[in-house]
């Protein structure tokens, strides 16, 4: 009897454990997608056009500095082979597409790994909310994730996630304005934005400074990346290695000619596929990126394509002959912004000039450390003229010291960066009004805010696209950001 009464009640507390588990995963699947629109939307076709493709073909595993950097129809061309854009979004992890792409490399295939080369890129970094919400299309695709610890944190980000997708279907599900909407990537995966020239402030984003040396490594991920490879060759297919673009103004002070022969020979040793690409060729001017320091503008693509193609055939001696010749770096345009009137919140700060002439906010003046609310200047007034320079960048200890519980960014603010460390030392801020409604015209710190007080929150218009959109969903991860309809 004692035997039966311990079976019972282990069956009940079973029943128990996994009743709520189940209503969440029945819930998650049955709710309608919330985040087809969104840029990690594209997910489930880029596998699908990946699994639909029979024979030999090129796969260009990545993160966005892919989707953002082929050409894929021209790749085709100059190669001679069937081509696959499988980059997304470095907030997936590299680790992420390895997974998924395991399933459909088979024989004669060529592999091309080109990850950015960061830190969370070149980790095993995996991060289960935006999984959820790249698949929310096709669940099935969970079932692709290798390792029980991930596959676990996925069960435990269910919670979230479909809290999340039923507050969109009512209010509405995510539709990000410009690049980042997944209407914006061609039937190979490649996003096909007209992307003209580099909208970057100063050219490039100085938060997230490309470091090329052994302190972005894991040991943990390399390993797992030559089981990889491995598994590739044991299909058919051949993998190389291939170097992502970069940002030559990102590049860590002091980076050099020896120190970019020092990381590729590094990596070499460490991973186990031919090299195919010089890491010099793919350090480029910043008139060919975009709008970070991997993504490529138009012309970018051309030369990235270009190269890319080149480097394959000469692995491969493949007689294909590419007779274009790669395009000049685009010129940078010219942003110095002036405006017309003065701006009462200009006393409240100290500036410093940047290098394209505008102004950042450096401190605050004895008033500024005094004020309750401090609202960011759209300009500079220059001499008394009446007309003023914008102020376009929040530097670091900005708000050192601050009194001011509320930082107040206007509607039309010329804000276009905002620095990490900005709000070190204003422990005494809780709140970053945001009344400008267009979330990629700002670039956030990639600090998550670090400084402010602990119950920080951001407020955005409602209708606006804070949530979703690429830089602020990835680089504000433990900030609440709420829509609200009115700021009063």
């Amino acid at each position: 009897m004692k035997k039966i009464t311990k079976i019972l009640l282990a069956i009940l507390s079973f029943v128990l454990v996994i009743s709520p588990l189940l209503m969440l995963i029945l819930t998650a699947t049955l709710t309608p997608p919330q985040y087809s629109d969104t840029f990690v939307g594209r997910l489930n076709e880029k596998c699908d056009y990946l699994a639909s493709l029979e024979g030999e073909k090129i796969v260009v595993v990545g993160g966005s500095s892919v989707a953002f950097g082929l050409d894929s129809a021209t790749l085709e061309e100059y190669t001679g082979m069937p081509v696959v854009n499988f980059g997304l979004y470095a907030a997936l992890g590299t680790k992420l597409m390895l997974d998924l792409s395991r399933k459909d490399i088979g024989e004669g295939d060529v592999v091309v790994i080109a990850p950015e080369l960061d830190a969370q890129t070149m980790s095993m970094y995996f991060s289960s909310e935006t999984t959820l919400q790249a698949i929310d299309d096709d669940y099935s695709l969970a079932w692709r994730v290798r390792g029980a610890d991930n596959k676990f944190s996925m069960v435990g980000a269910l919670w979230k996630h479909v809290g999340n997708k039923l507050e969109y279907l009512r209010d509405g599900a995510p539709n990000p304005s410009g690049v980042y909407n997944s209407k914006n990537f061609n039937e190979y995966g490649d996003l096909v934005y007209n992307r003209e020239g580099n909208v970057m402030d100063l050219y490039y984003d100085p938060n997230t400074e490309i470091v090329l040396d052994e302190t972005i490594l894991d040991e943990e991920f390399i390993e797992y990346l030559n089981e990889y490879i491995k598994f590739c060759e044991r299909r058919g297919a051949t993998v190389y290695f291939s170097y992502c673009p970069m940002n030559e103004l990102a590049l860590k002070p002091g980076t050099d000619a020896n120190t970019t022969a020092a990381f590729d020979a590094m990596l070499r040793e460490k991973i186990n596929c031919e090299f195919i690409s010089s890491i010099d060729d793919y350090i480029l001017g910043a008139g060919y990126f975009y709008d970070t320091n991997f993504h490529l503008n138009d012309t970018g693509v051309i030369y990235r394509t270009q190269k890319l193609a080149e480097d394959i055939n000469l692995a491969r001696s493949n007689p294909y002959f590419i007779s274009a010749t790669l395009p000049e770096e685009p010129k940078l345009a010219d942003n110095l912004v002036f405006v017309e009137g003065v701006d009462e919140n200009e006393r409240y700060f100290t500036y410093s000039k940047l290098e394209n002439g505008n102004w950042e906010i450096s401190g605050l003046t004895d008033e500024g450390r005094a004020a309750s609310v401090l609202t960011i200047p759209r300009s500079v007034q220059i001499e008394k003229t009446g007309m003023g320079i914008g102020v376009t960048s929040i530097g670091a200890g900005a708000f050192s010291g601050a009194s001011a519980e509320q930082i107040i960014i206007p509607e039309d603010t010329n804000l276009r960066q905002i620095m990490n460390g900005a709000f070190e030392g204003a422990d005494s801020v809780k709140a970053l009004k945001i009344k400008y409604a267009t979330a990629e015209n700002i670039f956030p710190p990639t600090d998550n805010f670090s400084g402010a007080a602990q119950d920080f929150v951001i407020y955005v218009p409602d209708g606006s696209d804070y949530t979703s959109d690429y830089n602020w969903s990835e680089n504000v991860k433990l900030v609440e950001i709420v829509s609200v309809k009115s700021f009063d």
